[in-house]
C-alpha cells in the first residue's frame, strides 16, 4: 500500500532561477553517482538547442534531484535526471561555447561578475545582448526534489525514468543500479581501460568534465582518440560514448567465469543480474 502522506511530505516540486541554480553549482552542491549516471554525452548542437529553448522562453523538462542532508545544514543534491541539461546551462554561462555566435555576458549575474573580476573565468566575445543574458539568468528551471530513503529507491527511479525516449544506451540501462561484485568489476575494468578512474563513484558535477570523453568541439578530460578501443579499431567513438566498451568487458568476464559460455550475438539473452548477483 502506498503511503500517500509520506509522498506528500518527501516530494517537493518547485522552480528556481538559473542564477540560483548556478550558485548551487559553484558551491559544489550537485552530485553525480557513477553507478548509474552516464558521462557528459550531449553534442554541442544539443547544448545550443537547449539554451535556445531558454532564450525563447519554452518550457523544459523537469530536473529530478535526490536531496541529502549535509553538515551545518548544507544540503547536497544527487542528480537523478537532468545532468546533461544542467551541464549545458553551466557551460554556456561559463563561456565554454557560444550560441548563435555570441557568448554569455559575465557581468549579468553577481556570481559570474565576481568570477570574472577574480580572473577565474575569461570573458569571450562577441557578447550576447544584455537583455537575452538577463532572460537566461532569470529563467525558472523546474525542479523535483525528493528525500530518498536509500540507494535502492534512487536506482529504481532512475531505471523507470530511462525506460523510453532518447535515454541511456542498452548497456548503460542494463548496468544502472547493479551493485554486485560483477557489476563493480565491469565498471572498474572499463574505467581503467578508458583512463577515467575516480577515487569515488560519487563526484561533484563540477568534476564530470575530467572523466568524460571528448566530443566534437567539446574538450573534456579523456581524449577519445587515445582510448584503447579507438586506437585498436575495436569500437567507434559513438559506441564508446554509449558505453559499448563496458558491454564487451562484461561479455569477456562472463565468458571467463561461467561454465556455460554465453553467446556473443546481441539478440540472444545475455547473463543478467538479480539482487546484485550474476544470473
Amino acid at each position: 500500500m502506498v503511503d500517500a502522506q509520506r509522498t506528500r511530505q518527501d516530494l517537493t516540486v518547485k522552480g528556481e532561477s538559473v542564477e540560483r541554480v548556478f550558485g548551487n553549482y559553484r558551491a559544489w552542491r550537485y552530485i553525480v553517482n557513477r553507478r548509474y549516471q552516464r558521462k557528459l554525452v550531449w553534442t554541442l548542437d544539443e547544448k545550443r538547442r537547449f539554451i535556445d529553448s531558454l532564450l525563447s522562453g519554452y518550457p523544459v523538462p523537469i530536473v529530478l534531484l535526490a536531496e541529502r542532508k549535509g553538515t551545518a545544514g548544507q544540503g547536497f543534491f544527487e542528480i537523478i535526471d537532468g545532468m546533461q541539461r544542467l551541464n549545458a546551462v553551466f557551460g554556456f554561462i561559463e563561456n565554454e561555447y557560444a550560441v548563435n555566435g555570441h557568448f554569455f555576458d559575465l557581468n549579468t549575474m553577481a556570481e559570474t561578475k565576481a568570477l570574472l573580476d577574480a580572473g577565474e573565468i575569461k570573458q569571450r566575445e562577441p557578447l550576447l545582448p544584455r537583455e537575452a543574458c538577463v532572460a537566461i539568468a532569470s529563467y525558472t528551471i523546474p525542479l523535483s526534489i525528493y528525500e530518498f530513503a536509500g540507494d535502492g529507491d534512487v536506482d529504481e527511479v532512475f531505471r523507470r525514468i530511462n525506460s523510453g525516449g532518447r535515454k541511456l544506451s542498452r548497456q548503460e540501462l542494463r548496468i544502472a543500479g547493479s551493485t554486485g561484485h560483477f557489476a563493480q568489476a565491469v565498471r572498474y575494468v572499463a574505467s581503467k581501460v578508458r583512463g577515467d578512474v575516480s577515487s569515488s563513484d560519487e563526484l561533484p558535477l563540477n568534476e564530470m568534465k575530467k572523466i568524460s570523453i571528448t566530443n566534437k568541439e567539446l574538450e573534456y578530460g579523456i581524449d577519445v582518440d587515445e582510448v584503447f578501443w579507438i586506437k585498436q579499431g575495436v569500437l567507434t567513438k559513438e559506441q564508446v560514448r554509449e558505453s559499448r566498451d563496458e558491454e564487451v568487458i562484461a561479455d569477456v568476464l562472463a565468458f571467463m567465469i561461467l561454465d556455460d559460455k554465453p553467446p556473443s550475438r546481441s539478440e540472444v539473452k545475455r547473463p543478467g543480474f538479480r539482487g546484485g548477483q550474476l544470473v
